[in-house]
């Protein structure tokens, strides 16, 4: 039999148990529909969003991840009002894979005029992936929303975007009431320059009362390389928070920040490998000669993984 018989004689028998009495065959058809290419396949998961069971409109909206197109985009922005959660969740996620800009419109409309908050949200997470100039207006809107979760989505936005022009609302949500925005925030700022706005701001976040608002200023801190953070990211190596201080590390090693050497040295006592680890590769980083005491002190660490970056971080200081 030629192989398009047999692709054809597949699609035949997706299509019937598509459309079969019992929702757990029509479930595991939509599940099999993702591995289907041509668009009859995408018709027939485009079907499945209208299902009256809504396991199988879930099945659908997570096996068109796999497909595209604008009516793609158009049926799972649809399913952002299903009644059900479960159908509403994979739609979002299955909107948050795709990367059409021609479906941009669509979702900025969304963003900005839908009453439901999760949809604003979804499409706001959408548009994160496009890059879209034209999202800006949208984000920025929604930083005055009074869901959290959709003043979160409009700070991935506005972080992906790298908008200059954002700058002031950006410091502003630095101080908002929820912590999970601002830590998004910190996120967002990823792109401030050295010196320039916005750069205390994500200083401050170091000192954040929520340990994860401080991690991810000091993540931001370390992509940026950000001279001005180095005094607040060595107080953050003390951190009540380990993986602060494994973030804090991280950024100094980066900075070539030989100011952290003795805080450093001290990590690599610590009763955590991860933040040893972390500690011995930043000294090697800074390859400062003022780190080889502490080091060759640290050259029997239990763990096989830090004696080794601290033999690494050793050669370096040494040849220095």
């Amino acid at each position: 039999m030629p192989v398009f018989d047999a692709f054809d004689d597949d699609l035949a028998d997706l299509t019937a148990r598509a459309a079969d009495a019992d929702a757990g065959v029509r479930r595991v058809a939509m599940m099999e529909l993702a591995e289907e290419v041509g668009p009859e396949a995408k018709v027939l998961l485009l079907k499945g969003l209208a299902d009256p069971d809504a396991e199988v409109r879930a099945a659908a909206a997570r096996a068109l991840d796999e497909h595209d197109g604008p009516d793609v985009v158009e049926g799972l922005v649809s399913s952002l009002e299903d009644p059900e959660d479960e159908v509403r969740r994979a739609a979002a996620e299955a909107l948050a894979a795709k990367k059409e800009p021609a479906c941009g419109p669509l979702l900025i409309a969304r963003a900005e005029q839908h009453p439901d908050p999760f949809v604003q949200a979804a499409a706001l997470r959408a548009l994160r992936e496009l890059t879209l100039p034209d999202a800006l207006a949208a984000a920025l809107k929604a930083l005055r929303n009074p869901e959290p979760e959709v003043r979160r989505e409009g700070l991935g936005v506005i972080g992906g975007l790298k908008a200059e022009e954002a700058m002031p609302a950006l410091i502003a949500t630095a101080a908002d009431e929820d912590a999970s925005v601002r830590r998004a925030t910190m996120s967002a700022l990823v792109f401030v320059r050295p010196g320039g706005p916005g750069a205390s701001t994500l200083v401050a976040g170091l000192a954040d009362p929520h340990w994860q608002v401080r991690e991810e200023a000091a993540i931001s801190a370390a992509k940026i390389r950000l001279p001005e953070a180095t005094v607040a990211l060595i107080a953050a190596l003390g951190d009540e928070v380990w993986q602060v201080r494994i973030k804090a590390a991280n950024a100094l090693g980066r900075l070539k920040a030989e100011s952290a050497v003795p805080t450093l040295g001290e990590l690599l006592d610590s009763e955590i490998a991860n933040l040893r680890k972390e500690a011995a590769a930043a000294l090697g980083e800074i390859a400062s000669p003022a780190a080889i005491p502490a080091l060759e002190r640290a050259l029997d660490d239990p763990d096989p993984d830090v004696r080794k970056l601290i033999r690494w971080a050793l050669g370096r200081c040494q040849a220095a």
